[in-house]
């Protein structure tokens, strides 16, 4: 897991830039419902609707993903963020997936499946 943040913060200082107000936008899950991903500050963050805890800093990692830091860190719970694309190169939906092999089953990350409803 070191060898993620070590690639994020690379990532972060390297001075390339990635243009992230494609990203944001709202997206849906049917079992979970709305995400919202918002410009801050010119940073990206990912905000659940349903769930609170679920709210935190998204930082790219390698190509289409990236990595979402949770504010609420006694989850130890941080997710890789998985765009996909339309044909027009515009992000249409994410998938998330647990970085640590130890994050608790109970997260299912894995079976969300957002697809992009709105642009902001």
């Amino acid at each position: 897991m070191d060898d993620v943040w070590k690639q994020v913060d690379a990532r972060t200082h390297d001075g390339s830039k990635t243009d992230i107000t494609p990203f944001a936008g709202t997206y849906h899950d049917v079992w979970l419902g709305d995400a919202v991903i918002s410009v801050k500050d010119g940073k990206l963050w990912f905000t659940a609707k349903r769930s609170p805890k679920l709210t935190g800093q998204v930082l790219p990692y390698k190509g289409n993903t990236f990595v979402i830091k949770w504010n609420y860190r006694s989850m130890e719970a941080d997710a890789y963020a998985m765009f996909s694309f339309d044909e027009q190169g515009n992000p249409s939906g994410l998938k998330l997936k647990p970085i640590s092999p130890l994050t608790d089953f109970s997260f299912d990350f894995q079976d969300l499946d957002f697809k992009k409803v709105s642009f902001n």
